[in-house]
C-alpha cells in the first residue's frame, strides 16, 4: 500500500511511470529498494497492479449496486459517483490525468459498460454497437470534466443531465429508426 500511495504521488506530481525511479519509489514510499523488488520487477508492474485493482474494485462496487437498486439505472449512475467521488485520487490520476492511457479504455469497457447494461432500451443490431459507444465514451467524458471541475456540481445534478443527454440521443436515433 505504500509502494502504491507513493506511485501515485510522484503520478500526481505529473510524471510519468517511465520517469519514476525505483529509488525514487522507494524513498517517497520510506521502504528499501530490496522490498520493491521482492514483488515488482519495474514502476510499470506497480502501476498495472493498481490499476488492476482500482478497477477491480469499482466493479465489486457496482456489483454490489446493481443487486440493490435492481436495475434502476439513476440510483446506480448516482451510487457509482459517488464511489469515484470518494476515491477521488485513485480516479483523478488514473483516469483524469491518464498515467495509462489504457486504464481508460479498461475503465469505460470493464465499469461504465455495465450502466449501460442496466437501460432499458432496443436498438437495430446493426447500429447498437455505434450508440452504445457514442454514449459510453461521451458520458465518461462528462465524469472525467466532472472530476476535472472538481466536482463543480452535485452527483445528483449531474445523473440527472447524463440521462437528460443520452435520453435526446436515443430518442433521436431511435425516431429516426422508426
Amino acid at each position: 500500500m505504500l509502494l502504491k500511495n507513493a506511485l501515485l504521488d510522484l503520478l500526481a506530481e505529473k510524471k510519468s511511470v517511465e520517469k519514476i525511479s525505483v529509488r525514487e519509489l522507494c524513498e517517497k514510499a520510506e521502504l528499501n529498494r530490496s522490498t520493491f523488488y521482492a514483488h515488482y520487477g519495474e514502476p510499470k508492474d506497480l502501476l498495472d497492479e493498481t490499476e488492476d485493482e482500482v478497477l477491480a474494485a469499482a466493479a465489486e462496487h457496482l456489483f454490489k449496486i446493481g443487486k440493490a437498486n435492481d436495475k434502476n439505472a439513476a440510483d446506480y449512475m448516482l451510487s457509482f459517483l459517488r464511489y469515484i467521488k470518494s476515491n477521488d485520487k485513485a480516479f483523478r490520476i488514473l483516469l483524469v490525468d491518464a498515467a495509462d492511457s489504457g486504464f481508460r479504455t479498461k475503465f469505460i469497457r470493464e465499469s461504465t459498460g455495465r450502466i449501460v447494461e442496466s437501460f432499458d432500451i432496443t436498438l437495430q443490431a446493426s447500429e447498437e454497437q455505434y450508440i452504445y459507444s457514442y454514449i459510453l465514451n461521451g458520458s465518461s467524458s462528462v465524469v472525467i470534466q466532472w472530476i476535472r471541475s472538481g466536482y463543480a456540481i452535485d452527483e445528483a445534478a449531474l445523473v440527472e443531465l447524463l440521462f437528460r443527454m443520452n435520453k435526446y440521443l436515443l430518442e433521436g436515433v431511435m425516431g429516426e429508426a422508426g
